[in-house]
């Protein structure tokens, strides 16, 4: 787990960005959009200047309007995106309602999940990985992690517990609208965990739809010639498991280790696994190591399986 925030300049001022920095704060997300054009609490330019200068990753978020369509509010975000060199975390579409008493339309519920996946899809169009943001109640409603979208970073808020189980799988989950970070003045600051590292970095890369899917370290049960996928933190650990929920075997199409090493151009794939049954006895362990000599710069393992029942996968140090 991390903790990041997000940020709007008309509610939250930054006083001290190495202050920020220096309580934990990993990832930043700024208001950059709004429908049309910029947010009335103006441009974020100081926001992503002040978080890349003391290195935390920064991305920028769009709040949904009913007009333009989909493909234009995309695209005036990842202008701004652009402009501003905030390709640190996914760009993210911001999908609820606007504040009560505001007097603009919103997109009906029943519209929703088509506005957001026309918007993500833009994304990915322009070489960009998607991500959405949405309560605990519509997430229920829409399921994101249904959307069919490769990639899809989803992030959940829902103050005072965890997302729901019906909501999906979530890599980020917002959990306070209320916090207070040191260096920020403001009545209240959005505080959030990140549970995987797919928010960071907002490019595609080359393989991203054929070796991943950013989906969660729990995978549902699969049909006969239909492939499920894990996408499972390395967070420091060596040696991969996988179980299935009423020990069933577990088919795998491979396994591979996925990260960011350092001199190569984009995320390095190394297969740890090719295809092959994984008896319910023994689920691994798989080394790592053993399969990369530089596992530790990876950022995560991406397993495709086939089972009957439902697969979690984790890394720990334990062999």
């Amino acid at each position: 787990m991390a903790l990041g925030i997000d940020i709007y300049r008309r509610f939250q001022t930054v006083t001290s960005w190495p202050r920020v920095k220096q309580a934990g704060v990993t990832f930043v997300y700024v208001k950059l959009t709004d429908g049309g054009g910029t947010p009335l609490g103006g441009t974020g330019d100081n926001e992503v200047s002040g978080a890349r200068s003391v290195g935390i990753p920064v991305g920028g978020y769009h709040f949904v309007q009913a007009n333009p369509g989909a493909e234009a509010q995309a695209d005036i975000l990842l202008g701004e995106v652009a402009r501003l060199g905030a390709t640190g975390c996914v760009p993210m579409l911001d999908l609820e309602d606007n504040p009560a008493g505001s007097g603009m339309p919103n997109i009906p519920d029943s519209q929703k999940a088509a506005f957001g996946k026309a918007f993500c899809r833009r994304l990915d169009a322009r070489g960009f990985r998607p991500g959405v943001y949405m309560n605990n109640a519509l997430a229920t409603l829409l399921r994101p992690d249904n959307w069919g979208i490769p990639g899809l970073v989803i992030w959940i808020a829902r103050y005072g517990a965890r997302p729901a189980a019906a909501a999906g799988r979530y890599d980020i989950h917002q959990y306070s609208s209320s916090g207070s970070i040191p260096g920020i003045t403001a009545a209240g600051v959005d505080l959030d965990e990140s549970y995987t590292s797919a928010h960071l970095g907002a490019f595609k890369a080359p393989g991203d739809e054929e070796d991943e899917d950013m989906s969660s370290d729990r995978g549902e049960a699969t049909e006969n010639g239909e492939w499920g996928k894990l996408h499972i933190p390395v967070n420091g650990g060596r040696y991969l498991r996988l179980a299935s929920s009423y020990n069933d075997p577990i088919t795998i199409d491979g396994i591979s280790l996925v990260g960011d090493t350092p001199g190569l151009a984009g995320r390095d794939v190394v297969t740890v696994q090719a295809g092959g049954k994984v008896d319910p006895d023994r689920p691994g362990p798989w080394d790592l190591a053993g399969a990369s000599g530089d596992y530790a710069n990876k950022s995560h393992v991406v397993v495709r399986y086939q089972c009957a029942s439902a697969v979690k996968g984790w890394v720990n140090n334990r062999g």
